[in-house]
């Protein structure tokens, strides 16, 4: 989708109206579930002190509230596209 052209001439009320439409559309959800899934994995990085509360409930959100994005899935996707590639070349 992306921002209109003219985001910055818009009002804060059609802004919004269309955030709000993305959020409810499946693409929105799929955007929130990724990010969620990538801060959840770069935060428990965070040494020593990883945000163990905010983890927690980012976790909860993501498998049940925003569950679409799940990165083992996409890593198997990924590796079984390489797989496919090697044998065309081969």
């Amino acid at each position: 989708m992306g921002k209109p052209l003219d985001w910055n001439k818009l009002s804060h009320e059609i802004k919004r109206e269309i955030a709000l439409g993305l959020l409810n559309s499946l693409r929105g959800q799929f955007i929130i579930s990724q990010a969620l899934a990538r801060a959840i994995e770069v935060m428990k990085k965070d040494k020593p002190y990883p945000e163990k509360s905010n983890i927690e409930d980012m976790e909860i959100l993501h498998e049940e509230l925003f569950p679409i994005y799940q990165p083992e899935v996409e890593k198997m996707g990924k590796e079984l596209a390489k797989k496919k590639l090697k044998k065309v070349v081969e």
